[in-house]
């Protein structure tokens, strides 16, 4: 019967969940870019800081507007809490990591996040099961994203040593985080998550910054407020809230497995913004990662087959093998 009940949780996902993702992922194969070109003329923490006060204040209006409830009883305190400290973490890392190294490296060590997951998952979140299918798939699209990147990752190891651990120690908390997320469904809504979450961050980093980096000059230049606004408003407010609503709905090892596809997107960017030349080996990346990716993504258990639930006070309440009722 439980096992019945992981595979009924264990389904591919949707069109409008996969289109979501997809998009999210054409957003942030930027957002490491716009990191780099935010802390040419800023520090990295007081960069972040000034990103993440802008999402924050954006997303506390939406939530207004919205009513969406921001005040939660002590469990989902305590629960935001370790979610804000390892959001904060996760972005510490991303931001020194990247000026450590070049953006295209950090890209590749931070999206290394969904295996971490998958060997993480069936440990904490008893309906994501690590099958054969998704090691097959998660390893492929693995092997196309070091492909993808090869020529960068074989130069400049040694200079970019530290930088590159930093950013890849923040994927390792990263897939942490998307557990955590993913245990807070049907108790805190996603925009409430990622508003407490910047909230929490921003003063932080502003601190940090200003121990740390206080000889450092602060340049509001053209190109460093266009990153900050890119990075604040779509790669944040937007992909943040929007990636823990699909994290909280469905299979988290599926929907990670797509963030594969943002350093596709990376490279796209570069050859059709850059005129860069796409070499034989990062075709066979691209390849490689489109082809993991739908591998993960498709097989299981048929949607709505083994589920059991109703409607109640205009929740689905779906109910567990224990026979709990779950918010959907």
């Amino acid at each position: 019967m439980g096992r019945e009940t992981h595979d009924a949780h264990d389904q591919p996902l949707d069109l409008f969940a996969t289109a979501l993702t997809v998009l999210l992922c054409a957003i942030w194969g930027g957002a490491f870019v716009g990191i780099k070109i935010s802390t040419l003329d800023m520090p990295p923490l007081g960069s972040g800081a000034i990103r993440f006060c802008l999402t924050s204040v954006v997303l506390l209006a939406w939530a207004r507007y919205q009513r969406v409830p921001l005040r939660h009883g002590r469990d989902e305190i305590k629960a935001l809490t370790v979610l804000a400290a390892m959001f904060l973490y996760t972005n510490i890392t991303a931001y020194v990591g990247t000026s450590l190294t070049t953006s295209g490296r950090a890209t590749v060590f931070f999206y290394t996040q969904p295996i971490f997951l998958a060997f993480l998952a069936p440990y904490f979140l008893p309906g994501d099961r690590l099958t054969a299918r998704k090691i097959y798939g998660l390893g492929l699209a693995l092997c196309g994203l070091i492909a993808l990147f090869f020529t960068k990752l074989g130069r400049g190891a040694t200079s970019t040593l530290a930088g590159d651990l930093v950013v890849l120690s923040g994927a390792l908390m990263s897939a942490f985080s998307a557990i955590a997320t993913k245990r807070t469904a049907g108790r805190i809504h996603p925009v409430a998550l990622i508003c407490w979450q910047s909230w929490v961050s921003w003063p932080l980093l502003a601190l940090l910054s200003w121990e740390f980096e206080s000889g450092r000059p602060f340049v509001f230049s053209g190109r460093a407020i266009t990153a900050i606004l890119y990075l604040g408003l779509a790669s944040a407010a937007f992909g943040f809230v929007a990636f823990a609503w699909l994290i909280q709905r469905n299979t988290a090892t599926r929907v990670t497995a797509l963030t594969f596809l943002t350093p596709v997107f990376g490279v796209a960017y570069s050859w059709f913004l850059l005129n860069e030349t796409l070499t034989p080996m990062q075709l066979l990346g691209v390849l490689g990662v489109c082809l993991g990716v739908y591998i993960v993504n498709s097989g299981g258990a048929p949607e709505g087959k083994e589920k059991m639930g109703k409607r109640e006070n205009g929740k689905f309440l779906e109910v567990s093998s224990s026979g709990r009722k779950e918010a959907v």
